[in-house]
Parts: structure tokens; C-alpha cells; sequence
């Protein structure tokens, strides 16, 4: 097996990883996406379910890894991707099934109970100055450093490069399809890390212009475990995202210059990749989903202070017309998403599908 298959099969194992420990890194208030008194995650009933959750996510994960192993060696272009499709996306449709599942036991439950936000909404004013903030977006600039130098560098050794460039190798490393030498296929390393750079900046750019999710029960502290939640995501993104850019473009130049073969250019990405996915595990398992694991430890209470479940369709999609905010931390998994009341938003998501589209054709033509 080579070193690109064990690689992928690893970066599917973390994100299997992150999928199946979800409900155990959100929030203390928030149960399957339902707002709940942070003491019904020690419900048997509550606790079943993360504990189901979890098991149906590891074995497919585990599954998925298996079938790669045993597929992939043997599996032509489209077989392996086909493979590594599902390997990785079973267990994330098998977990929003469960999720939509539990969900209805957790609504259940909660109006079995009588959970309902009976404390006052008002949160107390928290000074930015006192609470940590995401690294300025100024630093994604990092990602113009980069492209810059591998724009220079193919410029300088554009006469040195052979007529033919490799594009593309098997998974045994040996070299399946050339294109000849243009400035387009001598810069398409720099192309891969700008739009890497393009893509990592708006992610960047959605949690800078994130709500801050206050708890009016406990506000200092909660704001507090969202910035350092924050902040750790941004660097996250900013590190992950130079390392990915590195791997990509030095890796496919020399490779183009033939100093190294392609299969170990993929290689060294796909390590590239594995860097990234593990760096995401760690902010997510360190500070759990918007520093729920801060805020579950400082929290002195165990009321709702605030029930925003009517928001939130099939659990996942933000719908808040009254929301001022372009996105929000995930209710189910790490991160941010979008509030779908917000045009900006839904401008912003054509904006990437148009950048997307455009970088997939120009890689096509370039590929020949």
C-alpha cells in the first residue's frame, strides 16, 4: 500500500473521528440541535443516544477504511473515487439520519420534562477588550507570500522545465497523463494555492462575522470560552491552510521539473491534508464546538436562558429573518454556518460555487 493510501485512509479516520465524538463537543445547552438545561445530558435516555450515535459512526467509519484498503490497490481512477466518496460520506449522511432521529426523542423529552427557558434573556454587556478575538484577517495575506513565490519560481525555471508536464499518476505512482509545456500548466501549482488561499480567507472572513453566542446565565464566561474557541479555529485555518498551500504548490513544481515523481507530490499533499484535518480534530476535541467545553466547566447554572430551536430548521439550517448576523456557530458540528434569512449570505455561497466552477474548468483545459 502506498504512502497516498494510508494517508487518505487517515484523514478519513479523523474525520470519522470528529463526526462521532459531535454530540459530546457541543454546546452544554444544546442536545441533537434541541436547547435543553445542561444536567439532561446525564439523562440514561439522552446519554443512549450519544452512545448509539457514536457506535453507527465508527463502524461505518471503520468500514469505509476497510473497503479503501482492500479496493483501492486495485481500483482504477474512477472505482477509487467512487470508493473514497462513499468511505467518507456514509458516515456523515448516516450521522444528520440519526441526528433528525434523536432529535425528535430530545424534543420529546424536553416537552415530557418541562424544559423551557424560564431565566431572563438579557445578557450583561461583555467589553471585546476583556474576551480573546479571531487573528486579523490581515494574515491570510500569508497566502499571496506563497503564491507569489511559486508564480517566481516557474517564471524563473520556465526554460529549464521539459516540453511535457506530469498531471496526473495511479496509485502506483507511475505518470498516466502529460500536457505540454504553457504557462498555464507550468503556473497551475500557484492556481491550486490560490484558490486554496480564496477559500480558507472566506472561511476566515464568515468567523470574523459570526454571532457571539452570549449565554445570559452566564455571560463573561461564555463569551470568554467563545473567543479562545475562535480564536484557536482562525489559527487553525490560517496554519492548516499555509501548510496545504506549501504541499500543494512545492510539492507539483518539482515535480514539474521533474526533481521528484508525481505519485510522491501526492503523497507529500495528502500528508499536507492529513496536517489539516488533525489540527480542526484537535481545536474541536480541545475547545468542543463555540468553547462549549470551557463554557460546560465555568457554567453555575443549569437553566435555559435562551431557546432559539424555532430558528432552526431540521436542526442544521439557520433560518432567522430578525438576525442581522451573516453566520452562526453550527448547531450540529464544528464550525460556523450560514444564517439562511440573510441575502448576503446566499451571495456569498454563489460567489464560492462561481469560484468553484471557474477553477474546476480553467484545471480541466489546463489538464487537456
Amino acid at each position: 500500500m502506498t504512502i497516498i493510501m494510508l494517508s487518505i485512509i487517515a484523514t478519513v479516520a479523523l474525520a470519522g473521528i470528529i463526526v462521532a465524538i459531535t454530540p459530546y463537543i457541543m454546546p452544554p445547552t444544546e442536545c441533537f440541535t434541541v436547547t435543553v438545561p445542561p444536567s439532561a445530558k446525564q439523562d440514561p435516555r439522552v446519554k443512549a443516544l450519544f452512545r448509539t450515535h457514536t457506535i453507527i459512526v465508527s463502524v461505518l467509519t471503520v468500514i469505509g477504511m476497510a473497503a479503501m484498503a482492500l479496493l483501492l490497490p486495485q481500483a482504477d481512477d474512477v472505482s477509487a473515487t467512487a470508493v473514497m466518496f462513499f468511505s467518507t460520506l456514509a458516515p456523515v449522511l448516516a450521522s444528520f439520519a440519526f441526528m433528525l432521529y434523536a432529535r425528535k426523542q430530545v424534543q420529546a423529552l424536553k416537552q415530557a420534562e418541562g424544559w423551557a427557558a424560564t431565566e431572563s434573556r438579557s445578557a450583561a454587556f461583555v467589553s471585546d477588550d476583556s474576551i480573546p478575538q479571531p487573528i486579523p484577517l490581515a494574515w491570510e495575506l500569508l497566502h499571496v507570500v506563497v503564491v507569489a513565490a511559486l508564480v517566481g519560481f516557474a517564471l524563473l525555471a520556465y526554460d529549464r522545465l521539459p516540453d511535457q508536464i506530469p498531471m496526473h499518476a495511479g496509485w502506483d505512482g507511475t505518470v498516466n497523463s502529460y500536457a505540454d509545456k504553457t504557462i498555464g500548466t507550468v503556473m497551475f501549482p500557484a492556481m491550486i494555492a490560490a484558490f486554496m488561499g480564496i477559500t480558507l480567507a472566506l472561511a476566515h472572513w464568515m468567523i470574523l462575522r459570526s454571532k457571539r453566542p452570549i449565554d445570559p446565565a452566564a455571560p463573561a464566561t461564555s463569551a470568554l470560552a467563545y473567543g479562545e474557541f475562535a480564536r484557536a479555529q482562525s489559527i487553525g485555518l490560517l496554519v492548516g491552510g499555509l501548510v496545504l498551500d506549501v504541499t500543494i504548490g512545492v510539492s507539483f513544481f518539482l515535480s514539474s521539473a521533474g526533481i521528484i515523481p508525481l505519485g510522491m507530490a501526492g503523497a507529500i499533499t495528502t500528508v499536507g491534508a492529513l496536517i489539516f484535518a488533525g489540527i480542526m480534530v484537535f481545536v474541536s476535541v480541545r475547545y468542543g464546538q463555540a468553547g462549549s467545553r470551557a463554557a460546560a466547566e465555568m457554567r453555575t447554572t443549569d437553566g435555559i436562558s435562551r431557546d432559539d430551536d424555532a430558528f432552526w430548521k431540521l436542526g442544521v439550517f439557520y433560518f432567522n429573518p430578525d438576525d442581522p448576523s451573516f453566520s452562526v456557530p453550527k448547531r450540529f458540528g464544528s464550525g460556523w454556518t450560514i444564517n439562511c434569512a440573510n441575502p448576503k449570505a446566499w451571495a456569498l455561497i454563489a460567489g464560492i460555487i462561481l469560484i468553484s466552477v471557474a477553477f474546476s474548468v480553467i484545471s480541466l483545459k489546463i489538464a487537456g
